[in-house]
């Protein structure tokens, strides 16, 4: 791939990864659980896409735009929880897709996508987030409760993931009807 083409990517994909997270929180913010753990997380949807369709380069544009949402978060002081939680926020993405290519029967060009094999790798990508982010924060000491956090966190992913696949079939769908008639 053209370096232009890689650095647009990974721009686009920081920008509007950091442009849900915002608009989660002015929806979803009653839904905290903790903070960063949401019962509802329409990111993880823009991960899991982005992350299918443009590979590490989807990857380290989540990883770029969660750093530019971390660094907003007053929260936030510990520089290298922060970047490495923002890494990982990247990279669980990558890790799931590349255990649902070799376990659960995903093709790398996505190549005969069903709803089974979409709903086991936003389960594997929910799970593989939530556990990676909650072990790292629990031995950062940034987790009261990591098992509780995990579950919500799994949660928030993959209703969020879900509901960013669902509202994207239907504008495909729209736009097919409206494309074709």
């Amino acid at each position: 791939m053209p370096l232009q083409s890689a650095t647009l990517i990974v721009g686009l994909t920081a920008f509007v990864y950091a442009g849900f997270y915002f608009v989660n929180g002015m929806l979803f913010s009653v839904f905290d659980h903790a903070p960063g753990v949401m019962w509802i997380f329409i990111p993880s949807g823009v991960r899991l896409v982005n992350t299918l369709l443009f590979g590490h380069w989807g990857a380290l544009g989540i990883a770029l735009g969660s750093l530019m949402v971390a660094f907003q978060d007053p929260r936030l002081t510990d520089p290298i929880t922060v970047a490495v939680a923002a890494l990982i926020s990247g990279f669980a993405p990558l890790l799931a897709r590349h255990i649902c290519v070799h376990l659960a029967d995903l093709k790398v060009d996505l190549d005969q996508l069903t709803a089974t094999t979409l709903l086991r790798t936003v389960l594997i990508f929910s799970a593989v987030n939530a556990a990676l982010q909650q072990v790292w924060y629990a031995w950062r000491g940034e987790s009261a409760d990591a098992l509780s956090n995990f579950l919500v966190m799994f949660f928030g992913d993959f209703s969020g993931a879900l509901f960013v696949l669902y509202v994207g079939r239907a504008i495909l769908a729209i736009d097919a009807r409206v494309r074709g008639g």
